[in-house]
C-alpha cells in the first residue's frame, strides 16, 4: 500500500510539473512572458470592401537604372488596343492589350522614354538617336541626335521636338531629317519638357537660376530655330489668341504684401516677345500674425479652363470671366475653400469638381461647384501612391500593395487588385482593359461592363 501511495505521487508531482509554470531545478523559481511597456489599438475604419479582380496577364518591364530616373521617363504607352512596353531586354515590344500576347519587338539598348502619334512610336535609344517605328513594329527611320539624357520627345504638327536641359532639337514626323537644334548659352538654364507650337512660334518653358529660381519662356521660330525672345519670371502660358500670349508673372520677392494681394497676368505679342498689357486680379487677405504658412489652396495660384480664370485667394475659391476683363471687375462666383490642412489644388474642374490632392496621404479629394461640398474620392486603408482618373472612375495604388476603383461620383470602391507591389506608375486604359504598372511588370485588368 505505501508503494502503491508512493507511485501516485509522483504521478501528480509530474503533472503539477507540466500544468504550472513551476519547475524545480534544485530551487523553485517563477516563468513569464515578457509584458510589453505599453499596447494600444486603434479601430480599422477604411478597409475598402470590393470585389477581387485578377490580371488576366502579366509582363515584365524595363527597371529603371539610377542615372534615367527622371519625372519624364517612359516605358509603357496603350494605344489602338495595344500596349508599347519597354521591357527589361532594353527592346521595345507590342502586346496585345487584351490577352498580353506578344505581337512584335523591335531595337536594342532602348532608352526609357518614347511617345506614340498618329501611328507611330518615337523614342530615344541609349546613345542618343530618335528612332520611328510603326504600329506593325516596321522601322521607318532614325536620326542621329546625340541627346543620350533626352527628357521628352514630343509631336508637334509635322515636328518632332527632342529636348536635353539646355538643348533643343526638331526632326521631321515623316522622313527624319533633322530641321535645326537649338543651345541655349546661359549656365543659369536649366531645361523643363513643356513645349507648345502656336503661329509658327514654338514655346519653351525652363528655370532661370540666380540668386532666385524662377519659370522663365523663350520662344523659337519653328522653321529654323532661330530664338525670337525669352523673359523670365514667366508661368507657362494660360492660353494664346489672336497672336497674343497670356501668362500669370511670378512676382514672389517683388511684390510680397500679406495683405492686399494680386494675381498679375502679362499679355505678350507671341511673335517678338512685346508686352502689350497687364492685368491685376486683386483681393485682400486677413493678416497672418503668427507668421506659420498654411495651405489649403497654395495662396494665390491661379489656372484657366476655358472661359473660366480659377483663383485660390486662402480660404475662398474664386472664378472670373477670364475673355471679359475690367480693371476693378469682381468675381463672378465665390466658393468657402473646403481643403483641409496639405491639401493643394491640382488645377483641374471635372465633372463640376475642383480637384486637390493631399501632400501626406495621396488622397484624392473634391469641392463640388454646384453646391460647396468637399467630398474625399478615394479613402483607402494606406497612403496612395499612384493615382489616375478616366473618365468618372479614380484608380489608387495603395502603398500596402493593394489597387483600388471608385466611382467618383457615388464615391464607392468598384473593384480591388491585390498586386504585391509598393511602387506604382501612372496606369494605362485602352479598349476596355486597365494596364496596372508596378516598378518591374505590367498587370492587365479586364474592366467591369459598368466601367466605360
Amino acid at each position: 500500500m505505501i508503494q502503491s501511495l508512493h507511485k501516485t505521487m509522483i504521478k501528480v508531482l509530474a503533472v503539477t510539473c507540466i500544468a504550472s509554470p513551476i519547475a524545480y531545478n534544485g530551487s523553485l523559481s517563477v516563468i513569464s512572458a515578457e509584458q510589453a511597456v505599453i499596447s494600444t489599438s486603434n479601430p480599422y475604419y477604411n478597409e475598402v470592401k470590393a470585389p477581387i479582380l485578377v490580371p488576366v496577364w502579366s509582363s515584365p518591364l524595363a527597371i529603371l537604372k539610377e542615372d534615367r530616373i527622371t519625372g519624364q521617363n517612359v516605358t509603357a504607352l496603350a494605344e489602338n488596343g495595344k500596349v508599347f512596353a519597354l521591357q527589361r531586354n532594353e527592346k521595345l515590344v507590342a502586346l496585345n492589350a487584351t490577352t498580353g500576347k506578344k505581337m512584335w519587338e523591335f531595337g536594342s539598348a532602348l532608352a526609357p522614354l518614347f511617345t506614340y502619334s498618329n501611328g507611330f512610336i518615337y523614342g530615344l535609344t541609349q546613345n542618343g538617336s530618335l528612332y520611328a517605328v510603326n504600329e506593325a513594329g516596321k522601322k521607318a527611320w532614325s536620326a542621329s541626335l546625340s541627346l543620350p539624357k533626352a527628357t521628352s520627345i514630343q509631336r508637334l504638327g509635322s515636328t518632332i521636338y527632342v529636348t536635353q536641359e539646355s538643348q533643343f532639337a526638331a526632326v521631321d514626323a515623316v522622313s527624319g531629317k533633322i530641321k535645326w537644334k537649338a543651345v541655349e548659352e546661359s549656365n543659369n538654364f536649366t531645361g523643363l519638357s513643356e513645349l507648345m507650337e502656336t503661329d509658327g512660334v514654338v514655346i519653351r518653358s525652363y528655370l532661370s537660376q540666380g540668386a532666385l529660381t524662377t519659370a522663365a519662356l523663350a520662344a523659337y521660330d519653328s522653321l529654323t530655330g532661330k530664338k525670337l525672345w525669352d523673359h523670365t519670371r514667366q508661368w507657362w502660358p494660360l492660353a494664346v489668341k489672336d497672336g497674343l500670349l497670356y501668362s500669370i508673372t511670378n512676382t514672389f520677392m517683388m511684390d510680397d504684401d500679406a495683405v492686399n494681394r494680386n494675381v498679375k497676368v502679362s499679355v505678350f505679342n507671341v511673335k517678338t516677345g512685346e508686352l502689350k498689357g497687364e492685368r491685376l486680379y486683386k483681393w485682400t487677405d486677413t493678416e497672418n500674425k503668427d507668421g506659420a504658412f498654411t495651405f489649403g489652396g497654395v495662396n494665390g495660384t491661379a489656372f484657366l479652363d476655358g472661359n473660366d480664370f480659377y483663383i485660390f485667394q486662402g480660404k475662398k475659391l474664386v472664378k472670373y470671366d477670364f475673355w471679359n476683363y475690367s480693371a476693378e471687375g469682381k468675381p463672378v462666383q465665390t466658393w468657402t475653400s473646403m481643403a483641409k490642412e496639405k491639401d493643394y489644388p491640382l488645377n483641374q474642374v471635372h465633372q463640376q469638381r475642383m480637384l486637390y490632392s493631399n501632400y501626406d496621404t495621396g488622397t484624392l479629394s473634391a469641392l463640388k461647384l454646384g453646391n460647396g461640398q468637399a467630398v474625399v474620392l478615394n479613402n483607402g486603408e494606406n497612403p496612395v501612391v499612384q493615382t489616375d482618373l478616366f473618365g468618372n472612375v479614380v484608380y489608387s495604388g495603395q502603398s500596402d500593395g493593394l489597387f483600388h476603383a471608385y466611382d467618383m461620383l457615388t464615391l464607392k470602391p468598384i473593384f480591388t487588385v491585390k498586386t504585391g507591389s509598393r511602387n506604382f506608375a501612372p496606369s494605362l486604359k485602352t479598349e476596355g482593359m486597365l494596364i496596372i504598372r508596378t516598378d518591374n511588370k505590367l498587370l492587365g485588368i479586364k474592366l467591369p461592363s459598368s466601367i466605360k
